[in-house]
């Protein structure tokens, strides 16, 4: 398994059709339009390989949002689900390892766009996840949220206090894989109101520390 980044636009048409398979395979009603829009928002592309074949997906980004250092994860799916979990991990690790690089010594935002609360331990590891079970969101916090939404796309239906877009009955791109496993109550309880049948997602992020990214750095090299 090999996993490859590379700048969206570099992607030739072959290569936007094999990603557009992969959603295909996966059972994703997104157009493959989709694919395009995502090219164009997100400078970034991660594929795992395996045999020349493409097995999963994610785009995403490092940037700086009001000088803020950040990873935003865009559209991300795979057509392997007994292996889900592993390709997720591979790909966006190697985007944590690219923002050691990119943002030395800095604290970096992590943001994505879900509807599965088995994504939410993507967010639950980092420092200070938003939203989380129990916790009232800070002014801060919620001008997080409203700047991710207008950066994703989706502001026109955000919620603020909810960290919540809603759908307009069509699907809506995000983190589109359901890992196996049992999330905790209180996250379900947390994703309950998210429905991706009508294209609703949360907005979720955290934030990870320096010396977090510079462990992941240290351990999958250079």
């Amino acid at each position: 398994m090999d996993v490859d980044i590379r700048d969206s636009a570099s992607l030739k048409p072959a290569e936007l059709d094999e990603l557009s398979q992969v959603l295909r395979k996966a059972g994703s009603p997104l157009p493959e339009t989709t694919i395009d829009d995502q090219v164009e928002r997100f400078s970034r592309v991660t594929m795992v390989v395996r045999d020349d074949e493409v097995h999963g997906f994610l785009f995403g980004s490092l940037e700086r949002i009001g000088g803020t250092p950040c990873v935003l994860w865009g559209l991300g799916a795979t057509d392997a689900n007994g292996e889900a979990g592993s390709l997720l991990e591979a790909m966006t690790t190697e985007l944590y390892r690219r923002a050691a690089i990119s943002f030395p010594d800095e604290d970096v935002l992590v943001a994505g766009r879900i509807a599965y609360p088995s994504l939410y331990r993507l967010f639950g590891g980092l420092q200070e996840p938003v939203p989380r079970p129990g916790y009232r969101a800070s002014g801060e916090d919620r001008a997080w949220g409203r700047r991710l939404a207008k950066r994703f796309g989706c502001d026109a239906r955000y919620d603020d206090r909810a960290f919540r877009s809603a759908g307009d009955g069509t699907p809506a791109p995000k983190l589109d894989i359901d890992l196996p496993g049992d999330p905790e109550p209180e996250v379900e309880e947390l994703l309950a109101p998210v429905d991706p049948t009508k294209g609703d997602t949360l907005i979720a992020f955290g934030w990870a520390p320096a010396e977090s990214l510079a462990a992941v750095l240290a351990k999958n090299g250079r």
